[in-house]
Parts: C-alpha cells; sequence; structure tokens
C-alpha cells in the first residue's frame, strides 16, 4: 500500500547466508521488505537506519533466547506437567475421571501401611512374651506381699532412734523380740528350735544375724588455726579405726555353758567368753552384702558417708568392720544376755559412724522357694541425730517357676531370633547396595540393634542367674546342716560365706531387674512405630516427633529458670527444710511443685514470710502456670495442624472392618503389588471403565474402596492452600508458551525466524508440536515462492539490459509496477542459461 516493494537482505541474514553450506537455504535467509528506491536515501540516513537494525537486533537475540535448548525444554515442560495439573483439576472434580499417580500413591502408601499393622500384633506378641516372660521369674505380686510385711514389722520403731541409747533400747525391745521369737501365740516357749526365729509365722532366719559397725578415729580437734578446739576430741567421719576398743566390765557375770544347751556338742567357758569378746576386734573375714531397693531413702548428703560410700555395700571386707553374731539356736537369755554385754562394754559410743544389720530369711510357703535378704543402715551423723536406709531383697531358689515360665522365655527366644534375623538379612541387603553406613544411620537400625541387643543380654542374664544358683543353694545346705546338727554359735563360722554369697547373687538380680524394667519401655517405642500404619493412631505419634524439637527449645529456657529457683530455694529454705538441703533435693521439689502446684506453705513461710512469699508466688506464676501451659500450647498446636492434615482418615474401627473385608473376600481380592505392577502402564488419566478393565476379578469392594480412596485424595490435593499455587504456575506456563508462539509469528512475519538446530523431539507429541510442523510446511512453500520471484526479478535485469529499456521505467517496472507474473509461463532452463 506504500509503494512497491524491493528485497534485500540485512547484515546479520547476509552473513548467515555466507555462513551456510554450499546447496542450502537456510531459514535465517529472509528478505526484509523496504521501500521504493526513491525512498532509499531516506532509508539509510543515520537515524532511521541505525533505530530499524537496534529493533531487528533486539528481536532477534529475543528470538535465540527462547530458541535455547535448555528453555525449549523447560517451557514444554512446564506446559506438560500442568496441562497434567489441569487434568487433575478436572479429576478432582470428575468422578468418572481417575488419576495414575494419585492412584499409585494411595496403593503404595496402603502397602506400607498393610506391613505396619502386620508389624503390630507381631509387637504386641514380642512384648507381652516378654512381659509374661519377666513376670514369671520376678513374681512381683508376692514379692511386695512379702516384702512389705517383713519393712514393717522388722523397721517398726526405727524412725524414732535419735542417739545410740535409743539404738540399744529399739535393739533389746524391738528387733531382737521379733527376729528371736521362740513362743507360741498364746506365749508359751517352743521346745523344737526349727519352730524359733519365725518372723511372721512363715519367713523362718536362715542363718545368723549380723550386726557390723565401722568407726572413726578419736584424735584432738586440730582443723582451726585459731586453736579455739585444741583441747577438744572430734571424730572424723572420713577416718576409720581399726584397733580393738571396749572397757572392761569385770563386774558382768556371763552365764557359764551347760549340758544339754546344743544337741551337737558341749562348749567350755572359754569359748563362750571368746565369743562374746569377738565383736571388739575387727573381723578378719567379710562378704559383701546384698545391694536391694530401698524402702526409705536417707537424706542425700549422708549417703556418701554410709558403708561403701554409696550405702550399697553389705557386710565389710573384714579390715575396718566390728561385727557380732547372733544365731537363732541359742537361748533367748543367752542372746539378751550378749546383747547387755555389748551395751556395758559400749561397744556403740561416739566413734560409731554407722550400724548395718544383715538377715536372711526363707520362705516357702508362697510360690517358688525364696530367700529374703534384710539389710538396715543406722548412721550416726555429726549433727548428732540418726538417719536410717532399709533394704530388702528376694533371691527364688528355683528361678523357673515351672512349665509356663520355660514357654514364655521360648516364646520370647523365638520372637528374638525373628527381629535378629530380619535386621541382619536389612544389613545384608544394604551392604550389596552399598547403603550399609547410610542404613545403620537411620532410627530404625537404632531401635532394632538396641532391642536385639538388650534381648540377648537379659537372656544371657536368665541363664547366669540360674547358674549362679549352684553356689548358693551349697552354702545354704551347709547353713541348713549345721541348723538341723544344732551346731554351737560359739563354733559356728558358717553365716560370712553366706552371707557374701547372697549379696553378690542379690546385687546381680537387682542390676538384672532394671534392665528388664528399661526394655519394656525399649519395646514400648516398635509401638510407635507399628501405631504410624494407621491414620488416626498416626496423628498422636507424628505430633509427638513432630513437637520434640520445639519442646527441646523450650526446656532450653525452662531448665535454667528451674535451676535457678531451686538454688534460690536452697538458700531461703534449706537449713531448715530436708527438701532444700540439697541441690538435687531441691530441683526434685522444684519440679514437684511445677508439676503438682502442691508445696507445704506454712514450712516454706515459717520464716522471712514475705521473701518466702515473692519466691512462690514467682515460681507459681512463671513456672507453673505460663511455662508448663506453654508446653500443652506446643503439643495442641501441633495435634490440631496433624489431625487437619490427615484429613477424613479412618479410625480403628474401620480399619479392623477392612482386615475383615479383605478376609472374607480374599479369593478375590488383588495384591497391592500386583495392582501396583498392572497400574504402572496405564495411561494417566482413565475413566471408572478402564480401571475396572484393568482388573475384571477384581472385588466389588476393593475396587470401590481404590477409587474411592482416589477421588478423596484427588480433592484434598486441589481444595488445599496449594491450589492457588498450582493455578498460578499453570498461568504462567501458558503465558510463557503462548509469548513463545506470538513471537514465533512474529518472527514469521518479519522473516527472521530460525528454528533452534538439534532440539531431540519429545516422546509425547501435543498439539504445540503439531503446530510447529504446520508453520514449517508453510514458511517452506513461502520460501519456493520467494526464490522463484526472484529469479524472475534477475531475468527481467537481464533482458533490460539487453534491449537497453529506460531507466525511469524500466526501474517501475524493475519494481513491478503494473507487472503481472505468470510463474507457469516463465521457462526457467532458458532463465538460467540466460543468467550463466
Amino acid at each position: 500500500s506504500k509503494g512497491p516493494l524491493t528485497y534485500r537482505l540485512r547484515p546479520r541474514q547476509e552473513e548467515t547466508v555466507r555462513a551456510s553450506p554450499p546447496g542450502t537455504r537456510p531459514f535465517a535467509a529472509m528478505y526484509i521488505p523496504k521501500r521504493s528506491v526513491a525512498d532509499h536515501e531516506a532509508q539509510d540516513s543515520p537515524d532511521l537506519d541505525t533505530k530499524d537494525f537496534e529493533d531487528i537486533q533486539r528481536e532477534q537475540e529475543s528470538a535465540s533466547f527462547l530458541r535455547r535448548h535448555s528453555n525449549v525444554e523447560r517451557i514444554e515442560g512446564a506446559a506438560r506437567e500442568y496441562t497434567f495439573q489441569a487434568m487433575k483439576l478436572l479429576a478432582g472434580e470428575n468422578e468418572d475421571l481417575l488419576d495414575r499417580n494419585i492412584m499409585l500413591h494411595n496403593l503404595e502408601a496402603q502397602q506400607k501401611r498393610n506391613i505396619g499393622l502386620l508389624s503390630l500384633p507381631f509387637s504386641l506378641m514380642f512384648f507381652f512374651s516378654f512381659a509374661y516372660s519377666a513376670f514369671q521369674h520376678e513374681d512381683v505380686t508376692n514379692r511386695y506381699v512379702i516384702e512389705s510385711g517383713l519393712s514393717t514389722v522388722l523397721a517398726k520403731g526405727a524412725s524414732d532412734i535419735s542417739n545410740i541409747a535409743e539404738t540399744w533400747d529399739w535393739l533389746n525391745t524391738t528387733l531382737f523380740p521379733i527376729m528371736f521369737n521362740q513362743k507360741d501365740f498364746r506365749g508359751m516357749h517352743l521346745d523344737d528350735k526349727l519352730e524359733w526365729s519365725r518372723v511372721l509365722s512363715y519367713n523362718s532366719l536362715v542363718g545368723p544375724l549380723f550386726i557390723e559397725q565401722e568407726r572413726s578415729e578419736k584424735a584432738m580437734c586440730n582443723n582451726d588455726e585459731s586453736g579455739i578446739s585444741d583441747n577438744m576430741y572430734c571424730y572424723d567421719m572420713m577416718s576409720t579405726d581399726h584397733q580393738p576398743f571396749g572397757r572392761g566390765v569385770p563386774w558382768f557375770q556371763i552365764t557359764p555353758p551347760k549340758g544339754g544347751e546344743y544337741k551337737s556338742d558341749n562348749i567350755t567357758m572359754k569359748e563362750r567368753i571368746e565369743y562374746y569378746n569377738r565383736p571388739f576386734a575387727v573381723a578378719a573375714a567379710g562378704p559383701k552384702g546384698p545391694n536391694a531397693r530401698s524402702l526409705r531413702t536417707m537424706v542425700p548428703t549422708y549417703q556418701d558417708r554410709l558403708s561403701g560410700g554409696e550405702m550399697s555395700a553389705g557386710i565389710g571386707d573384714g579390715s575396718s568392720y566390728y561385727r557380732a553374731m547372733f544365731f537363732r539356736n541359742m537361748e533367748y537369755s543367752l542372746l539378751q544376755e550378749r546383747l547387755n554385754y555389748l551395751y556395758e562394754r559400749e561397744w556403740l559410743d561416739k566413734q560409731t559412724k554407722h550400724i548395718t544389720i544383715y538377715a536372711t530369711f526363707l520362705n516357702v510357703e508362697m510360690g517358688r522357694p525364696r530367700l529374703q535378704s534384710y539389710m538396715l543402715t543406722l548412721s550416726f551423723a555429726r549433727s548428732g541425730d540418726v538417719f536410717r536406709k532399709l533394704r530388702l531383697d528376694t533371691i527364688f531358689l528355683n528361678y523357673w517357676s515351672g512349665f509356663t515360665s520355660y514357654a514364655a522365655d521360648g516364646v520370647f527366644a523365638v520372637m528374638l531370633v525373628i527381629v535378629t534375623s530380619l535386621e541382619v538379612r536389612a544389613m545384608f541387603r544394604q551392604r550389596k547396595k552399598r547403603k550399609l553406613w547410610k542404613h545403620v544411620r537411620t532410627g530404625w537400625f537404632l531401635l532394632q540393634g538396641t532391642t536385639a541387643a538388650m534381648g540377648w543380654i537379659i537372656l544371657l542374664g536368665y541363664l547366669y542367674s540360674n547358674n549362679q544358683l549352684g553356689p548358693l543353694k551349697k552354702e545354704l545346705d551347709y547353713i541348713v546342716a549345721a541348723r538341723d546338727a544344732d551346731t554351737p554359735a560359739e563354733r559356728n563360722f558358717l553365716g560370712d560365706s553366706f552371707i557374701d554369697t547372697a549379696g553378690k547373687y542379690a546385687s546381680f538380680a537387682g542390676n538384672l531387674a532394671i534392665a528388664i524394667a528399661q526394655y519394656h519401655l525399649l519395646l514400648m517405642m516398635r509401638f510407635f512405630v507399628a501405631f504410624r500404619a494407621q491414620p488416626r493412631l498416626g496423628v498422636v505419634v507424628n505430633t509427638l516427633e513432630a513437637c520434640m524439637l520445639d519442646i527441646l527449645h523450650f526446656l532450653v529456657i525452662l531448665g535454667p529458670s528451674g535451676v535457678a529457683y531451686a538454688i534460690s530455694g536452697c538458700f531461703i529454705f534449706g537449713k531448715r527444710l530436708e527438701e532444700f538441703s540439697d541441690i538435687k533435693s531441691a530441683i526434685g521439689y522444684c519440679f514437684k511443685i511445677m508439676t503438682e502446684s502442691n508445696y507445704d506453705w506454712p514450712a516454706l513461710s515459717e520464716e522471712h514470710f514475705w521473701t518466702s512469699a515473692l519466691w512462690v508466688w514467682s515460681f507459681m506464676i512463671f513456672l507453673a502456670v505460663l511455662m508448663l501451659n506453654m508446653v500443652l500450647a506446643i503439643v495442641l498446636d501441633v495435634y490440631s495442624e496433624q489431625r487437619k492434615s490427615a484429613g477424613k482418615s479412618e479410625n480403628v474401627i474401620e480399619t479392623f472392618t477392612s482386615f475383615y473385608t479383605v478376609f472374607k473376600n480374599r479369593d478375590r481380592w488383588v495384591g497391592t503389588r500386583k495392582a501396583i505392577a498392572a497400574l504402572t502402564t496405564a495411561p494417566r488419566m482413565f475413566s471408572r471403565e478402564e480401571f475396572l478393565k484393568l482388573f475384571p476379578g477384581m472385588a466389588d469392594q476393593q475396587a470401590s474402596i481404590i477409587i474411592s480412596d482416589c477421588l478423596a485424595a484427588a480433592q484434598n490435593i486441589h481444595a488445599g492452600p496449594d491450589q492457588m499455587k498450582h493455578t498460578m504456575r499453570m498461568a504462567m506456563a501458558l503465558k510463557v508458551a503462548m509469548d513463545q508462539v506470538a513471537e514465533a509469528v512474529d518472527e514469521l512475519d518479519s522473516g527472521s525466524y530460525r528454528p533452534t538446530e538439534g532440539v531431540p523431539e519429545l516422546k509425547q507429541e501435543n498439539w504445540i508440536n503439531e503446530i510447529n510442523k504446520e508453520m514449517a510446511s508453510q514458511n517452506h512453500a513461502m520460501m519456493s515462492l520467494q526464490w522463484q520471484l526472484q529469479q524472475l526479478n534477475w531475468q527481467w535485469q537481464i533482458h533490460k539490459r539487453l534491449h537497453n529499456f529506460d531507466t525511469g521505467e524500466s526501474l517501475d517496472m524493475a519494481h513491478g509496477k503494473g507487472t503481472v507474473f505468470n510463474v507457469s509461463s516463465i521457462d526457467s532452463s532458458k532463465a538460467i542459461e540466460k543468467i550463466l
């Protein structure tokens, strides 16, 4: 419309043409329309030509950027991805359209959940088999019945002891009458010595009653540089005395032995006197005592000042302990006489650091035959007070109670073998895959490995305990033989070895009981892993896992705050309240106040009312109200998020119902693995009918469950907060694709389109590829026509020069003014000859 057209190559296009291989016509060799020759000078002016060249350069750079290999792949990949996103949005609304990926995800999750749910019965059986086995060995109920009765009787009045005088009075009036009872319920003397020394009628004293003490040295005080205490005696608790002691009592009359006191033999007066004086020298040897459970905790400040350092030792090693033994086959009058002899000679005095009383009882009435060990420690603090600690333990003489006990241990051993075998097999598989180190760092491996290791340790502990009963029974046989033979107490030295063996066994049994208790907690952790398979139970487990990190951060603040209040309480209340007399006790008591909100206000406010009030009020507001409730807020917040993300998941009842449905339709139920394998080759989107064709023999219940789960999952995915994000991404992907098409159309219109070379064909054709093919075909046709037009132009120029046409007229004709080209009438061979 603006005049005749001529065609010329722009500079970069000329370079492209020159760089093209011979005999080829690159797409870049496009002809840019230009105005008439009359406008040539204006076209070539600096301003216009530079602006035109910059526009063309900018267009070519934009086109080359979009034609990059990576950009084309990314644009087309995004178009494909969000095409499927759009299809999935439609699938979420259309119940006849199913998404293969969502269905595969659901089936894989179902497969994992089935494995987890099947592991739950195994974990339950594993736990209960071990629990039953442990109860068969420990017999907790009968232990409590016996030990609670003994602790009540044998510790009667011990809590009222506050000095040495009251200690003698308690031994003489309470412990000895109970321990060496030689009368029946009517108060009549028993002639049969086998009926003597029975506590609570059924617990017979075996071996001697040991009373041993450890003494400190008596020396002049030299710990004061000012010299104030130089003329005083001190009894250092850290020192130990080894020297014989005891004041002389020439007036004390020892009852001479008489015939018939013992059935086996008669003793001499010298043997009796020696027996009476034996406790005033250190013992020649002595065994360790039982390490049993504590029935009354002593003040922690003084625990490290007792026998053995931590109150865990029994009879000493003989180098620093003074020991008195009282046998059950002595007449009670002689037992009391010997106790009075110790009293008169001041066996307990200011140098006594503590005394420990040992006894062993045999009970064959409550289930398996057992030995009950008894240990009472009285510590005489240098503050003048007396602290007490009672320990009891049970030693079963038959480690297995019967067939049920053997069966329980057998089932537990089989389950342990299964767990160990599965974990070892998993390790070998990961080793073949070169992923062993990654596998051993997982939490599941740590749980499984610890479960297997501790299980085998406990089983070996059972065998070792049973093996160690042999020496103990042998020592017990010696004790019983001496009792039956009525061996004189003055010649009996069997008690030391028996207590030693019983103490070692009780110490190992106590440690094994602690391991058994901790193993139950470890097996509980397996429940959390199995509970995850059930969606509703998994909400609780996921909540605990998700909030754990937040709680740990919270403890970073709570811990120092609680310790600070505990230390502050030590300075405010420690001098008058036992609960704050020590840092560990104060921390425990503060935790008790924080969790229970219960405290003794009269005792706390007895001194320095306003200081105590400020401490209590600030503690309750800051720790008990704010900090503790923040923990609950963290847990509840995480639980609400987990519950919301779980959606309308099945509950426990529905899970059991689904298992029943599977069992009922087991003949037609398609396995999860088989279903996953069949769906892998299915189209991305398919209908209900196509799904049913894939599984023609599938049960209707299973098909309905799979389809409904798929539709529900699609709705949850596209109804959540990510829907807007996916929508925006699809819009951006469509915009990029549309911009690419518009750019290509502009380049085709301007003649500068150049397709990317070497772009691999996409496996899946789409409508963009079809359009590209059609546009390439049309472009090729346009190029062919343009080439023919150029050939005609060259022919016309040759014809003009041969016939000397007028320049202006010939120029108009060359521009095509008034000329109609008939392509079919051109003889191309003659034209080529003329050109050559």
